[in-house]
């Protein structure tokens, strides 16, 4: 439900909060909560993250959740986005819609019957200063051995369809998935102008895995990307809810 979402976006895109910021605290307790609210038992991973695609470094706080299968432990579906934006603005688009729409996907996947596999949630911090969140993930929590499949979702802009942009390695299978889930948006070309472009996104550093993989994100309204517009007013709901319904 792109209106239960919304309300998630409401309280995280309240102003800008880059890595490292009281309001990215906020932002954090606010998403841990939810995540209790669910039922889960959310765990925050500190650590100091080391990009491999930028010569940066911090203390990132990643937010991590199972949701538990019929046969829990083992290979698991990710379902990621990252809560740290900005400074320049409150980052609805750019990624409080993704991290909404893992929280509502949650709540959807725990009113039905319990699903063969785990769902593991990692809600990065830091993406925004140079991937730092997905990086330490990767390298450093025990989990990582556990990826199967990625699902990471993103904006670049307030507006659009959420398109399928980039895939992981061993993709068949998993664009053959999506292929069934409907109202898809998606074409390999994309993947190959992608790869040739200098952009990135947490799943670069997930690539270090070398799991299948799916990329989304919305990319209208471009001009609003990184600045004080990308914000609730100017958020598409329509967008929130194709991200929503293709991660479901």
């Amino acid at each position: 439900s792109a209106e239960r979402a919304f309300a998630h976006v409401r309280e995280i895109a309240q102003r800008p909060h880059p890595i490292g910021s009281a309001d990215n605290a906020r932002v954090r307790d606010y998403i841990v909560g939810r995540l209790r609210a669910l039922g889960l038992e959310p765990q925050v991973q500190e650590a100091t993250g080391v990009g491999t695609r930028y010569p940066v470094a911090g203390h990132v706080r990643n937010i991590l959740a199972r949701v538990p299968g019929r046969t829990a432990g083992g290979l698991a579906v990710v379902l990621m986005a990252h809560y740290d934006g900005v400074a320049g603005g409150p980052a609805a688009g750019d990624d409080a819609a993704g991290t909404a729409a893992v929280l509502e996907t949650v709540r959807a996947l725990r009113a039905g019957p319990p699903l063969a596999h785990d769902v593991m949630v990692v809600i990065t911090d830091g993406e925004e200063a140079g991937l730092l969140g997905a990086a330490a993930f990767v390298r450093e929590h025990p989990w990582a051995k556990d990826v199967g499949v990625t699902l990471n979702f993103e904006a670049r802009g307030t507006s659009g369809r959420s398109y399928m942009f980039e895939t992981g390695p061993g993709n068949l299978d998993v664009a053959r998935m999506l292929r069934g889930a409907g109202e898809v948006s998606a074409t390999s070309l994309s993947v190959t102008v992608y790869r040739s472009l200098p952009n990135d996104t947490d799943l670069s550093e997930m690539a270090v895995l070398s799991k299948p993989a799916l990329n989304f994100a919305f990319a209208d309204g471009v001009e609003r990307y990184h600045t004080a517009h990308d914000d609730v007013f100017y958020l598409d709901q329509g967008s929130l809810q194709h991200h929503g319904s293709q991660m479901l």
